[in-house]
């Protein structure tokens, strides 16, 4: 990697209901086996700060019902520095992003927390990415305006996701079902600079290189580029228009049924 990140994320969204006592047993359970990662505080607020006890917080989710929500924060203030939630809500989703100055050596723990974490919530649409540094507007460069169009289409963010679906692939991506079914799995499994993998949970996992975290800036938007020429035509990620060489706007791709809503 030959770039400065401006963010670090991990990102899903699913149907699979969060307050699911076991389930979210299960998430647990993954994030304090990370030594690294285990989380220190928890709040029911964003800016709430209390000592992590997983008791406390599995009581809170097993009293959301039908119509009702769930916002759990966790937060770590030592190294590794993240700040997580994990909403359950009729829009499901689970959130992490990590102090930008992650030192490199944990990254490729970081890609096997977001990896295990997949394999418990089975979600619609996953990714893990590692944005590269933020450019001036409008973009001086069209390396400026590429680099700013893949950190762009990786994320997950809801406000945007369930207006227009997912807007394309991250370092690493993880398609369940919901998408597989629509791009169609032998497509998916022979996209073109990834390396996919069919997941036990009937998603399918496509990482931009071997180790898609040590790509340099260049490779990642050449590796994006070419996988992201082979998947477009099927119109399922959102299309986007770049006007005035500084603004994105995305809008749904026609065959795209957006997935990840379900009230628990």
């Amino acid at each position: 990697m030959d770039f400065k990140p401006f963010k670090v994320q991990v990102e899903m969204l699913g149907t699979n209901p969060l307050n699911d006592e076991a389930l979210f047993t299960e998430l647990l359970d993954v994030i304090e086996s990370f030594p690294e990662f285990a989380p220190q505080f928890w709040s029911l607020e964003e800016r709430g700060k209390l000592p992590y006890n997983r008791d406390d917080i599995l009581k809170k989710i097993k009293a959301v019902e039908l119509g009702s929500y769930a916002h759990i924060y966790l937060k770590r203030n030592k190294a590794v520095k993240y700040f997580g939630s994990i909403d359950v809500a009729p829009r499901q989703n689970i959130f992490f992003e990590f102090d930008p100055k992650l030192n490199s050596k944990h990254y490729p723990a970081l890609f096997e927390f977001a990896d295990r974490l997949v394999q418990v919530f089975k979600p619609d649409v996953a990714s893990v990415h590692i944005d590269t540094p933020v450019y001036p507007r409008p973009f001086e460069s069209s390396e400026h305006k590429n680099s700013r169009i893949v950190s762009s289409a990786a994320s997950l963010a809801p406000v945007d996701y369930f207006k227009v679906g997912p807007k394309g692939l991250a370092m690493r991506t993880y398609l369940g079902p919901h998408y597989v079914k629509q791009f169609g799995q032998e497509l998916l499994l022979s996209t073109p600079k990834t390396q996919t993998e069919l997941q036990s949970w009937g998603g399918i996992r496509l990482d931009l290189s071997e180790a898609p975290w040590e790509l340099t800036e260049q490779a990642l938007i050449e590796h994006w580029q070419t996988a992201m020429a082979y998947l477009r035509p099927v119109k399922v990620f959102a299309d986007l228009d770049v006007y005035q060489n500084r603004k994105f706007k995305y809008t749904k791709a026609e065959n795209c049924t957006i997935g990840g809503l379900n009230y628990v």
